[in-house]
């Protein structure tokens, strides 16, 4: 009875021992900083596209394919709220073909 108490507790001891140092490696050393700089996606008649501003400040480029309109938004931490920076119409562009 004692060898078999003695063997779990070693066991999870063991277990115990490899989880933190698990954690600890996963965790020292690493930038846990989330960027999104030049990701692109579609969907529907939306192009969004991610650039970065200055080196705290990241812009959200929304294209509304069907009206023809660039929009630009920054995220304001402060607030929380995403902010318009500028609204472009595309049939205003050269070479936008209208």
């Amino acid at each position: 009875m004692r060898n078999n108490q003695n063997l779990a507790i070693g066991v999870l001891t063991m277990t115990a021992v490899v989880l933190f140092v698990g954690t600890v490696l996963s965790t020292t050393g690493s930038n846990n900083e989330a960027l999104a700089i030049g990701q692109l996606d579609r969907g529907g008649d939306y192009i969004l596209l991610t650039g970065q501003f200055t080196e705290n400040h990241e812009l959200l480029y929304i294209t509304d394919a069907a009206a023809r309109r660039l929009n630009v938004y920054s995220y304001e931490t402060s607030t929380r709220q995403f902010v318009m920076w500028d609204s472009v119409d595309l049939t205003r562009m050269p070479g936008s073909g209208q």
